[in-house]
C-alpha cells in the first residue's frame, strides 16, 4: 500500500508541474497538433517516470532525493501501534475492495456503451465517406467518431449542415483521435478517483475539437460554420446558447492564427530542463546517491561486528544488497541493510517472547547466498554482547519473559534471503567467497 500511495504521489507532482506548464506556456500559444501529443505525452510520463528503476549517476551530481526514513539501529515496534492498525483494519482493508467495486461499475458502463456502438453499426443504415464506414441510425442524437466509424442521426438531411459534420467527424478518423479516446478511456477506468486524469482527459477531447474544426475552415467558410454550430446548439432540446457554451470559444479559435505557430526555442529548452528535473525527482534516479550517517551517529555492533578475524582482515571491501546501488561497500552499509529489513515477530512479541540467534552465512564470489546457518543460542554464549544487532519490540507490562528461538531463527532467515543477491566481498580488487557470522539479540521492552 505504501509503495502505491508513493506511486501515486509522484505520478500527481508530475502531472501538476506538466499541466502548469500547458496552461502558462503551451495552451492558445501553439499549435492543436503540438498541444494534443503535449498532453497525450506528458500524462503517459506521468505514469511512467515514478517506475523508472535507479541510476549511478556520472561523477555523483547532488541531486536532493525524495524523503527518506530515518534510519534507527534498534527496530522498535510499539504495541499501541498494533493496537492501532488493528482498529483501523476494518476501513484500511476495505479500501482496495471499494476501488475494485467502482473500477468493475465504471468498466461495466464502458462496455455497455461500446456493445450499443456495436448494436448500432448492425442495425443503422450503412455506408462510406472518405474511406471511412458510414452509419446512421434513429437513436443517435448528435454525429461523432468512434472505433473508425461516423455516426449521423438517421433525421438529417440538410445537406450543407451533414456535408460540414462529415468532413468534421471524418478530420478526427484521419487524426485518429479515437486511438487517444480510447488510452485515455482506460486510464479512466483504472484511476477514476485520480481528478487528474479526468482533467488531461477533458483537455485532450477539446483539443480534438479544436484540431478538426481547423480541418472543417480549410474547406468550409468561418462564418458559415459558427453559424452552423449555433444552429446546432439552438434546437428543441434548448441546449446551452453561444455565451454560455464551448461553441465561443471554438468560433474564437476559428476566427485566432496565433494557435498555429511553433512553439518557440526557448520554451522547449524549458520544457526539455523541466522533464530531465521531473525525471531525476520524482523516480529513484536519486536514490543510488550515497547518504552518509551523521558524524555523531552510531550503530550498534558497528564497531565490533561479529566477524571472524581471519574474515576482518581478508576482505577489503565487504558484501551489500545489490538493492543497496551506489553506497560504500561497508560494515555500515551490510548493517544498515540488515536493520531496515529485521522485524520483531509479531506472534512472539504479544507471547512475551525473546530470543538471541546465531547466523552465519556464506556469499559467494558472484554474491549469491550459498548458505544460511541460523542457531538459537543461550544468553551465556553471548560474549560479546556489543556486536549485537539488537531489535526491540515493546510488550505488554509486567510478567517474565520466555526464551525461544524458533520464530526469531525464521525472522533471521527470512531478512538475509530478502536481501540477497548481494554484491561480492573484494580482496586486492577481485571478487572472493566470504562467510560472515551476526549475533542477533530480540529483547522486549513494557
Amino acid at each position: 500500500m505504501n509503495e502505491v500511495i508513493e506511486y501515486l504521489l509522484r505520478a500527481t507532482v508530475i502531472w501538476a508541474v506538466l499541466l502548469g506548464y500547458y496552461f502558462l506556456v503551451v495552451n492558445g500559444k501553439s499549435s492543436f497538433r503540438f498541444q494534443r501529443f503535449y498532453l497525450l505525452g506528458s500524462w503517459l510520463f506521468g505514469l511512467a517516470v515514478p517506475l523508472l528503476p535507479g541510476y549511478t549517476p556520472v561523477g555523483e551530481i547532488p541531486v536532493l532525493p525524495l524523503p527518506n526514513f530515518d534510519f534507527t539501529p534498534e527496530v522498535i515496534v510499539a504495541a499501541t501501534g498494533e493496537e492501532s492498525a488493528q482498529k483501523s483494519w476494518e476501513t484500511t482493508s476495505l479500501l482496495p475492495y471499494a476501488y475494485l467495486l467502482i473500477t468493475l461499475i465504471i468498466l461495466a458502463r464502458t462496455l455497455v456503451q461500446s456493445w450499443v456502438l456495436w448494436q448500432w453499426t448492425q442495425s443503422g443504415e450503412r455506408g462510406t465517406q472518405a474511406g471511412f464506414s458510414l452509419v446512421r441510425h434513429r437513436e443517435v442524437m448528435s454525429p461523432f467518431a468512434a472505433w473508425g466509424h461516423i455516426f449521423l442521426p438517421a433525421d438529417w438531411r440538410n445537406t450543407d449542415l451533414t456535408n460540414t459534420a462529415l468532413i468534421h467527424e471524418t478530420a478526427h478518423l484521419r487524426a485518429r483521435h479515437h486511438y487517444d479516446n480510447t488510452l485515455l478511456t482506460i486510464g479512466s477506468i483504472l484511476l477514476w478517483f485520480h481528478p487528474l486524469t479526468w482533467v488531461y482527459r477533458q483537455l485532450l477531447s477539446v483539443v480534438h475539437e479544436y484540431e478538426a474544426d481547423a480541418a472543417v475552415i480549410q474547406r468550409v467558410p468561418v462564418r458559415t460554420y459558427g453559424l452552423q454550430l449555433l444552429q446546432s446548439a439552438q434546437g428543441p432540446a434548448r441546449k446551452l446558447g453561444l455565451f454560455s457554451s464551448p461553441l465561443k470559444k471554438r468560433i474564437n479559435m476559428m476566427t485566432q492564427k496565433k494557435n498555429h505557430r511553433p512553439l518557440r526555442l526557448l520554451p522547449l529548452l524549458t520544457l526539455v530542463f523541466l522533464l530531465a528535473g521531473l525525471i531525476v525527482a520524482c523516480s529513484d534516479a536519486a536514490k543510488d546517491l550515497p547518504t552518509p550517517l551523521p558524524e555523531t551517529e552510531t550503530i550498534a555492533g558497528l564497531e565490533m561486528m561479529a566477524l571472524a578475524p581471519e574474515t576482518e582482515n581478508l576482505i577489503d571491501a565487504y558484501p551489500k544488497p545489490v538493492d543497496a546501488g551506489s553506497a560504500e561497500a561497508t560494515k555500515e552499509t551490510l548493517l544498515r541493510a540488515i536493520y531496515e529489513n529485521v522485524r520483531y515477530p509479531k506472534a512472539s512479541r504479544q507471547a512475551g517472547e525473546i530470543g538471541f540467534v546465531r547466523v552465519m552465512i556464506g556469499i559467494s564470489s558472484e554474491g549469491d547466498l550459498t548458505n544460511i546457518t541460523v542457531v538459537g543460542m543461550e544468553a551465556v554464549d553471548d560474549e560479546n554482547p556489543k556486536d549485537n544487532i539488537v531489535v526491540i519490540g515493546y510488550g505488554e507490562e509486567g510478567g517474565v519473559p520466555t526464551v525461544r528461538a524458533e520464530p526469531f531463527t525464521e525472522e533471521v532467515d527470512r531478512v538475509f534471503n530478502a536481501m540477497a543477491p548481494f554484491t561480492p566481498a573484494m580482496k586486492d580488487g577481485k571478487a572472493i567467497p566470504v562467510t560472515l557470522t551476526f549475533d542477533f539479540k530480540f529483547d522486549l521492552k513494557s
